[in-house]
This record gives C-alpha cells, sequence and structure tokens, in this order.
C-alpha cells in the first residue's frame, strides 16, 4: 500500500490495519530515500577524489605543485 497523505480523515475512527498500513508505506519511503541518498554520497566522493586528482595534474602542468 502507497502511503496516502489524506488517512485518516478527520473524526474518522481509528483503524489499527489502516494505521499500520499508513506507517509502513512511510518508513518505504524513507528507506527508499536513506538508499537513494547513500548512493549519491558515494558518486560525490568519487567526484571529488576525480577532481582532486584533475587539479593536482592541471597544477602540475602549469608548474604550481
Amino acid at each position: 500500500m502507497a502511503f496516502d497523505p489524506t488517512k485518516p480523515l478527520e473524526d474518522s475512527p481509528l483503524d489499527a490495519v489502516e494505521m499500520r498500513n499508513q506507517l509502513n508505506a512511510l518508513k518505504a519511503l524513507i528507506d527508499a530515500q536513506q538508499a537513494t541518498i547513500d548512493s549519491q554520497q558515494s558518486q560525490i566522493g568519487s567526484m571529488n577524489s576525480s577532481i582532486a586528482e584533475l587539479q593536482d595534474a592541471v597544477n602540475a602542468l602549469q608548474g604550481n605543485s
């Protein structure tokens, strides 16, 4: 079940199954976001390393070691 921000309706009786489904759907969204963040963090780390290597190469070419 996907998260539905319109549930529960205001002044509706509490339904444990509906609330559990909502909480599980939110947890799934959070987990998916964390996986995306972890992947992007890894990519940024790789890019930072590449940039540092390229900057070193530029400095060497310019004689700015």
